[in-house]
């Protein structure tokens, strides 16, 4: 039997808030059952802060420096496959996508106005948007393709107030009610006191979301069709949480705050299972890994990694935004700015000892940066080209984490 596949989506989502990927202090034991029974991408990197952008890469395995027309949508390449394709969404940006055209049935559920916190779950977005789902699981018959995006952090944070104050010692400050994401900038930094309630509510919203993932897991593994059912949970960009001056998406500078997302994957049979990599992997890798679950002989990285099959090891992945670019290795993370038609401002950092890019060495390493900007150069030509899959490996300068 063709294998069926759940696509979660929550928006403005960053690693780093998740049990998995070391997170100690918010309990999220949902995502912890997911990556013991699946793959867990250490370094899954969006290619732009943009989410039109990244459904592009979603939708179509193309980068986000890859302008070419696509070839085939994911949900084509599902449709001829024999599988039912649904959209479930309460973010119209997604539903009229204009790659959104080619699924059987879209579903957008309106997001309600939220200008208090809710009194019980089951009254926030993300549990309306998981119950809709749910019940799309429960009417499947034949395999399908359920894709699911929330607005997630860039909708109401209406999670019950008692979640945020969990986080709060006694002489904590109370984080509020507030429910509008907080959008700021302090080229100075943050008060300490004002940063901690923001941070509190968000481990609000991450706790709720978590709880309606196990529901979600709950709906999948009851289900039918249940082992031959691929389940996978991402987030197109994060939400900077006062690092680099910003509160929100004011700018979405390509930082690590916006970039690194999640990426936990449970396959049929249990491929992958426990397993975690550090691999550099990108959105167009999950258009890559689901078109090669309906379409036999299809190349997919990630398939490789979580069946242990002999592949060249991902060592760069690049961004883009408005007047920005921005190139990971396993050893470097490097950013560029065009401000003006001057010379592009260019930062560099040390990886992965300094995660969240705190500590900028362009000065002391300009031979690295250099390179790195030729690196990004070849890389942004070869993705116009469609040759990505031909880049040579890396110099080692560039690639060793023990440089």
């Amino acid at each position: 039997m063709l294998p069926s596949a759940i696509i979660l989506v929550l928006d403005r989502l960053g690693a780093g808030f998740l049990g998995p990927y070391g997170n100690t202090w918010v309990d999220t034991q949902s995502c912890n059952r997911l990556a013991s029974a699946g793959l867990l991408c250490e370094f899954a990197m969006s290619d732009s802060p943009v989410l039109e952008t990244v459904y592009r890469s979603y939708w179509t395995g193309r980068h986000a420096m890859d302008c070419r027309p696509a070839e085939e949508t994911l949900s084509e390449a599902a449709g001829k496959a024999g599988l039912k394709t649904i959209l479930l969404t309460d973010e119209p940006r997604v539903a009229e996508h204009p790659l959104a055209a080619p699924f059987a049935e879209k579903i957008l559920l309106p997001a309600e106005v939220a200008t208090i916190a809710a009194k019980e779950i089951d009254e926030t977005q993300i549990a309306r948007l998981i119950q809709a789902a749910m019940e799309v699981i429960t009417r499947q018959r034949e395999p399908y393709l359920l894709w699911i995006h929330s607005r997630g952090m860039s909708g109401a944070w209406d999670a019950p107030v008692e979640y945020r104050n969990a986080f709060r010692d006694e002489d904590d400050p109370h984080p509020g009610e507030f429910t509008a994401p907080p959008l700021l900038k302090r080229a100075s930094g943050f008060d300490p006191d004002e940063l901690l309630r923001y941070v509190h509510a968000f481990a609000g919203q991450v706790t709720v979301m978590d709880l309606c993932l196990g529901a979600l897991l709950d709906a999948a593994d009851d289900h039918r069709l249940a082992k031959d059912t691929l389940f996978a949970f991402t987030s197109p960009r994060g939400y900077p949480l006062g690092e680099h001056g910003q509160v929100g998406p004011v700018e979405d500078a390509l930082y690590g705050e916006v970039l690194n997302v999640p990426l936990l994957l449970r396959l049929p049979g249990g491929s992958g299972a426990l397993m975690r990599t550090q691999e550099l992997i990108q959105p167009g890798d999950l258009y890559d890994l689901l078109r090669g679950q309906f379409v036999a002989g299809s190349p997919a990285l990630l398939l490789d990694i979580a069946l242990g099959r002999d592949h060249l090891p991902r060592d760069i992945a690049c961004s883009v935004a408005h007047g920005e670019r921005a190139i990971r290795t396993p050893a470097w993370f490097l950013r560029e700015v065009r401000e003006s038609d001057d010379e592009p401002r260019v930062e560099l950092f040390a990886k992965s000892d300094d995660r969240w890019e705190v500590n900028e060495v362009a000065s002391r390493a300009a031979e690295v940066a250099k390179d790195l900007l030729g690196a990004l150069n070849t890389f942004e030509l070869a993705a116009r080209a469609g040759n990505l899959a031909e880049l040579s490996p890396l110099a080692d300068t560039l690639s060793d984490q023990w440089r």
